[in-house]
């Protein structure tokens, strides 16, 4: 196949956009005012030297920059020169290096002295770009020593040596670049993080990078200030003009950052092209000092002018790449062949790294895509953690292997897989989409989906004159934006989604109910219990407590079920690394994520555990587990920053984001309206854990679930912290019941697992506890046996049968003569209206004085109670003994 070589135009626009325009006046600029600084009355050669010299510089670094970061860029800005295939790594180097050299050369002549300065901004560079740049805030100072040299460079322009003079001043670009390229690095953060760079804005977060960049700043215009008494010249002010408005330009810039309110790249990106053009003034306003305001004025214009231009029309192409045409692919329609196309590329990625599905090595499953418009069937088979395309030629696996099947149309796959436009979630809860698939293979078909969005596949040849379709890893500032387009949809009204998972967290929250010990094989019955019961998600345990309890784990992963089972890890390495050592498939990252959570508990900075988060996740998902990220106590956090924080989850690769409710504060109608926000604001599938502090742990759930949530964590008995968790009977039988949604689970397994529970718990059910309490069908009040008699849904949610229970009847206070008769008729037991009246008057005394056996039936206090005259049946005679 012939290599297709780019253009010559397409080559000089890439060597344009290498050279950012829009920086490459700012160090000429300095240069010359060190020039001027050590001698005003020096030659134009002399000063064209200290212009022309550092810039040549200046561009060399930048190709080396480029060259030495072309692996990272690759992965966060594929649109520059280098990974976009407009330049090769060949000919950066080779500009790096001539650059270098004919700096270099000229230094030799115009003064020797100067070449150590060369090497040291050249050993600066290559320091930066190979060592120094993932190495905290270091990176930005050796980056903004640059600049400082080649002040001093320009003053060695005019001079043997720099005047030490002029060493607080270097100090002052020094410290305005090393702010500059933090506030640099706090846009690039996400693509930081990627490429595994420990900046300082990835370990320690945005606000506080934004925060030393600020107090990196005040200290160069506290400098820049002191310099007519530094330097023993009288203030001019021109001078004082232009670095007021440089100082305030630059606070300015990076006030918001102190505080974010929304998308922290994009205010970072605004705030670094600010900086970019306040210290070409900052540079400029020397030039106004030394010559005078006839050559500094239009000298720092004509910078400032050139820069503002190249930055409209360069800056964020480079930095973010060329925004795809709004109308180019909003009416086009897939192909039957673009849809296995894209299959087939990102079961090709998939394949190169199979770690990332290693949480798939026990499912077994067909899984069935049916496109409409067009009529396309994609048929993949999960097998040992490798999922393959299945042609329509016979290539068939066996008919043992369980089917799922998903239904949507073309423009649905488009825009979810090809556009990023929506996600699955959305596209679900308004129907759009359909999954014929228990909640287990649920779980499992969203991590392995959302696996094939998050790996974005190079475009091909045929691609390369379109528009380039928007990345499913967004920038975060347009989810929301794609989000209100749904909103409507997902909001209509309370339905539930077709299939909701159900959680249990017996194992890990109810051993938190104070004085609950479980023994490895109380867990390994236990969770065998919930297996059978049907329940899709098990919560295990948190691993990193012991090595007793993941041990404990290990032996119920090991016993293999169909439920995935889940541990909990905070943010942590040494925790995910525990969780991973399980086994098990799925890891829950869990933080407090509201201010009493962060300031008091925590002492952490949003940003921190931002960036926290997004290691951990990366972390889970780089060993194949399906990870959902857990906000604490996040009823009590702002939504806002619940969606901060679900999407830095959700771009790290978080497959569902939970919300708890961990001091049970919450009502009905604030659960359904944070659900409403988090979910019109983040693409991941949510799942609610109620507390049940207020007794409204179950509504809680309910009303979460209505709002829009897929998942619902329960335990059994509502056993947990404190006043426990939403019951996990209660739940389930709620959902059938009161909203009419089939579960799926066995109900006949409730009941024992709810009494083997209080029993290894040492705790009786209450005879009033709803689904599985004693008196859950039990009936005394004449009215209400009345009603029963006739119809037992006149008082019965449900019927008894479900739950493999039977109605009791008993007898007491408020029964009637009715009930009395009817109970002995039943027994075959003849009792006239007197006699009848009589026992009811019997029963009615005992209960009063408390007499009465409460655990007798109906049956049982007739027997005792009635009077002896009452004649029995010849059905109830007793039967004659044999000899």
């Amino acid at each position: 196949m012939p290599v297709v070589r780019p253009s010559i135009r397409t080559t000089l626009f890439a060597h344009l956009e290498t050279w950012r325009p829009y920086t490459a006046f700012y160090v000429g600029l300095v240069g010359l005012a060190g020039a001027l600084l050590a001698n005003p009355h020096a030659s134009a050669a002399r000063c064209l030297a200290a212009w022309a010299i550092p810039t040549l510089g200046w561009l060399g670094g930048l190709y080396g920059g480029d060259y030495f970061d072309r692996e990272l860029d690759a992965k966060a800005k594929p649109q520059r020169p280098i990974p976009s295939g407009r330049m090769s790594a060949t000919t950066a180097l080779c500009c790096f290096l001539s650059c270098s050299a004919a700096g270099g050369l000229l230094s030799l002549v115009l003064n020797w002295r100067t070449v150590l300065l060369v090497f040291g901004a050249f050993a600066a560079g290559v320091a930066y770009s190979k060592v120094f740049k993932g190495r905290g805030l270091s990176g930005n100072i050796v980056r903004g020593s640059m600049t400082a040299l080649a002040f001093l460079y320009g003053s060695m322009m005019v001079g043997d040596y720099p005047p030490a003079r002029l060493l607080p001043v270097a100090l002052v670009f020094w410290l305005h670049d090393a702010a500059s390229n933090l506030v640099g690095a706090v846009r690039d953060i996400d693509g930081d993080r990627e490429g595994g760079y420990r900046t300082f804005a990835v370990d320690r977060g945005a606000t506080r990078a934004a925060g030393t960049a600020a107090l990196l700043l005040a200290g160069a215009y506290a400098l820049a200030a002191s310099a007519p008494a530094i330097l023993g010249r009288p203030w001019q002010t021109g001078y004082v003009l232009a670095l007021l408005v440089a100082a305030a330009s630059a606070a300015a810039a990076v006030g918001p950052l102190l505080r974010p309110h929304g998308e922290t790249r994009p205010q970072a990106y605004r705030a670094h092209a600010v900086l970019v053009m306040t210290r070409i003034v900052l540079a400029g306003s020397f030039a106004v000092w030394t010559p005078g305001p006839a050559l500094g004025v239009p000298l720092t214009v004509a910078a400032v002018a050139a820069t503002w231009f190249s930055q409209r029309q360069l800056r964020e192409r480079h930095e973010f790449g060329a925004r795809p045409a709004a109308t180019a692919p909003e009416d086009e329609a897939v192909t039957p062949e673009q849809v296995r196309d894209f299959v087939r590329g990102q079961l090709a990625l998939l394949g190169a790294e199979p770690q990332l599905l290693a949480g798939l090595s026990a499912w077994e499953r067909r899984i069935d895509i049916r496109l409409s418009a067009p009529d396309t069937r994609v048929l993949l088979l999960s097998e040992g953690g490798v999922v393959r395309l299945l042609e329509e030629d016979g290539d068939e696996p066996r008919a043992t292997v369980p089917l799922v099947t998903i239904t949507t149309t073309g423009a649905v796959f488009r825009d979810i897989f090809l556009l990023g436009r929506t996600n699955p979630r959305r596209a679900y809860l308004s129907r759009r989409l359909t999954m014929d698939a228990p909640p287990a293979d649920m779980i499992r078909l969203n991590q392995l989906f959302n696996s094939f969005r998050r790996l974005a596949a190079p475009p091909t040849a045929a691609d390369a004159g379109a528009a380039r379709p928007e990345p499913v890893a967004t920038a975060r500032a347009q989810v929301r934006e794609r989000a209100a387009a749904d909103t409507d949809a997902v909001d209509a009204g309370p339905e539930l989604p077709g299939t909701v998972v159900i959680s249990d967290t017996t194992l890990r929250d109810g051993e938190q109910m104070p004085g609950v010990v479980f023994t490895p094989a109380h867990k390994r019955e236990l969770a065998r219990r919930l297996g059978a019961l049907g329940i899709p998600l098990i919560e295990a345990g948190f691993p990193a407590v012991s090595t007793e309890e993941a041990a404990a784990i290990r032996g119920i992963v090991d016993a293999g079920g169909d439920a995935l089972v889940q541990v909990i890890a905070r943010p942590l390495d040494r925790d995910v690394d525990a969780a991973i050592e399980t086994g098990a498939h799925s890891i829950a990252i869990f933080i407090g994520t509201s201010e009493s959570h962060l300031t008091n508990k925590l002492r952490m900075s949003l940003d921190e555990v931002l960036t926290g988060v997004d290691r951990a996740v990366r972390r889970a998902k780089r060993a194949g587990r399906q990870v959902v990220f857990a906000a604490e106590d996040a009823t009590r956090t702002d939504p806002e920053v619940l969606i901060r924080v679900g999407l830095a989850a959700a771009e790290a690769g978080a497959d569902s984001f939970g919300l708890a409710d961990t001091v049970g504060i919450a009502h009905p109608a604030s659960m359904a309206a944070l659900v409403r926000a988090v979910g019109a604001g983040c693409p991941l599938p949510l799942a609610v854990h109620c507390h049940n502090d207020l007794g409204l742990a179950t509504a809680n759930s309910l009303a979460g679930l209505a709002a829009g949530a897929s998942g619902v964590q329960c335990s059994v008995l509502g056993i947990g912290e404190r006043a426990g968790n939403a019951p996990l009977e209660q739940v389930v039988m709620a959902l059938g019941t009161a909203l009419g949604h089939d579960t799926g689970l066995d109900l006949g397994e409730l009941q024992s697992l709810a009494e083997y529970v209080a029993e290894l718990i040492r705790v009786q059910v209450p005879p009033y506890q709803p689904v599985v309490g004693a008196n859950a069908f039990t009936h005394e009040s004449g009215l209400h046996l009345d009603g029963i008699s006739q119809d037992p849904s006149t008082y019965e949610p449900y019927r008894p049968e479900l739950l493999g229970r039977s109605r009791r009847i008993v007898l007491g206070k408020h029964s009637g003569v009715s009930a009395v008769r009817t109970v002995a008729d039943s027994m075959g037991l003849a009792l006239d209206t007197d006699q009848a009246r009589a026992t009811l008057a019997a029963i009615k005394q005992a209960a009063s004085s408390g007499e009465l056996d409460r655990e007798a039936d109906a049956a049982q206090t007739i027997r005792r109670y009635a009077p002896a005259a009452a004649s029995r049946s010849p059905l109830d005679a007793p039967v004659p003994r044999g000899r």
